[in-house]
């Protein structure tokens, strides 16, 4: 299904997410976001992040990159199967950055 992926701590280092896709045939992922790529790539507005086309998971060594502020990324991603067949979902990942929620020291 698609939708939220998560929210990941901005610099994070990791598996950010996997995705999956289900056919009685061998699937490949990529990112079809338009007009370029959202989820891929180092940019300004680059999520920093890799997607290995086999299994679906989605790693970086510095998630968002040289971004200090929190950011909402949008991108599509395409499961493809051995048929040609295709299926595009629109997923979104969340970087936050410092301490979220309320605290109080007394």
């Amino acid at each position: 299904a698609a939708g939220s992926l998560g929210s990941v701590a901005g610099n994070f280092s990791g598996t950010v997410a996997t995705v999956a896709a289900t056919s009685d045939s061998a699937i490949t992922y990529s990112e079809v976001t338009a007009p370029s790529a959202v989820l891929i790539g180092s940019g300004s507005g680059q999520a920093n992040c890799a997607l290995n086309s086999s299994t679906g998971a989605i790693t970086t060594t510095d998630f968002g990159g040289s971004s200090t502020a929190a950011t909402l990324y949008t991108f599509t991603l395409r499961a493809t199967d051995a048929e040609g067949q295709t299926a595009d979902r629109v997923f979104t990942l969340q970087s936050s950055f410092g301490a979220t929620g309320g605290g109080q020291f007394n």
